[in-house]
C-alpha cells in the first residue's frame, strides 16, 4: 500500500507543473499573482459578432481523439510514465484547461495521444522545438494539458482540400496567428466532447480573416 501511495504522490507531482512555487513560503496565495496559463493567453478572443467586419477564408477543421485524466485519476494508468513526467514538468507552469484557465490541484487535466496520431505539422514542430515544455514525448506517447493546443493551434489544422493558392500553406506560419480578429490573420478555436471513461474528442478550427472594404457612400452609389 505504501508503494502505491508513493507512486500516486509522484504522479501528482509530475503534473503539478509549478505547484512548488505556489506553495512556497514566499507565495502570497493570492489568485491575482498566479501566472497566466499560456492557454489563457491564446484562447479565442472573438465571436461571430466580432467577425462581422471581416470576410472569412480558408476555413477548415480537424477532429482528434485522445485520452484525458484528472490528476486524481492518474494512478495506476500512467504509472510507467511517472518518472519522466516528473522530470519534464518539474517547476513548469500548467498550460491551462480547455478554456485556458488553471483549475489547480487534482482538477487539472492531462491529455495523452499517440505521436503517430498527431498531425504532421505538430510532429515536425516538436522535433524543431527541442526546448518546449508543454508536450512530454515518451516514445509514441505525448502528454499535454488542453491549453497547450492554443499557442500552436494552426498547426493542428490542414489546409482545405479544395484550397486555391490563397490558402496554400496558410496555417503553417505561427507568426500570422492571432487570438483576436486582425486583417489577414489566422484565427482558431477548439471545441471538445467527452466520450467513454478517460476519452475525449476535440476539434480544432482555423480560418483567415480579411477586413471588408468600405461600403460606398450614397453619393458614390448615385455616381455609379
Amino acid at each position: 500500500m505504501r508503494f502505491s501511495h508513493v507512486l500516486s504522490t509522484a504522479l501528482l507531482a509530475a503534473t503539478s507543473y509549478a505547484a512548488d512555487e505556489s506553495s512556497s513560503p514566499n507565495a502570497s496565495g493570492a489568485a491575482a499573482e498566479d501566472p497566466i496559463p499560456v492557454g489563457a493567453l491564446w484562447t479565442a478572443k472573438w465571436d461571430t459578432v466580432a467577425l462581422q467586419p471581416y470576410t472569412q477564408h480558408c476555413l477548415n477543421r480537424n477532429t482528434y481523439n485522445a485520452q484525458i485524466y484528472k490528476l486524481s485519476e492518474l494512478y495506476p494508468d500512467l504509472e510507467k510514465f511517472a518518472p519522466q513526467l516528473k522530470i519534464f514538468y518539474n517547476k513548469q507552469h500548467y498550460a491551462g484547461s480547455w478554456s485556458g484557465i488553471d483549475e489547480h490541484g487534482n482538477k487539472r487535466d492531462l491529455m495523452r495521444m499517440s505521436l503517430s496520431d498527431m498531425p504532421y505539422k505538430v510532429r515536425e514542430w516538436l522535433k524543431r522545438e527541442t526546448k518546449q515544455k508543454h508536450f512530454s514525448v515518451q516514445e509514441d506517447n505525448v502528454f499535454f494539458a488542453p491549453g497547450a493546443i492554443y499557442p500552436i493551434l494552426p498547426l493542428w489544422v490542414d489546409e482545405p482540400e479544395d484550397a486555391d493558392l490563397e490558402c496554400e500553406n496558410v496555417f503553417d506560419d505561427l507568426e500570422n496567428y492571432s487570438n483576436e480578429p486582425k486583417d489577414g490573420k489566422v484565427l482558431g478555436k477548439v471545441t471538445h466532447s467527452a466520450g467513454g471513461k478517460n476519452e475525449v474528442k476535440f476539434t480544432v478550427e482555423a480560418l483567415v480573416v480579411k477586413k471588408k472594404g468600405k461600403a460606398p457612400t450614397r453619393k458614390e452609389n448615385d455616381e455609379l
